[in-house]
């Protein structure tokens, strides 16, 4: 299933810029480095989870697990 990127309710800044830069769908991004993608001017955390959910990446995150105890 394609998920376009309209449909993610980026930041039209975002938006426009990825269409630039031949971005239609999450899927056409698959190939492209985290690293290379977060490069990408107005691409900021929110949105970039945004469109990993899309295209099926794991976040990955530092967060520590909750303990029992505090």
């Amino acid at each position: 299933m394609t998920t376009n990127l309209k449909d993610l309710k980026l930041r039209p800044s975002l938006l426009a810029e990825l269409n630039q830069l031949g971005y239609e769908t999450a899927e056409d991004m698959i190939p492209i480095s985290t690293a290379e993608l977060l490069r990408i001017p107005g691409m900021g955390g929110h949105d970039w989870r945004k469109i990993a959910r899309a295209m099926g990446r794991d976040l990955m995150t530092n967060r520590k697990p909750k303990s029992e105890n505090g």
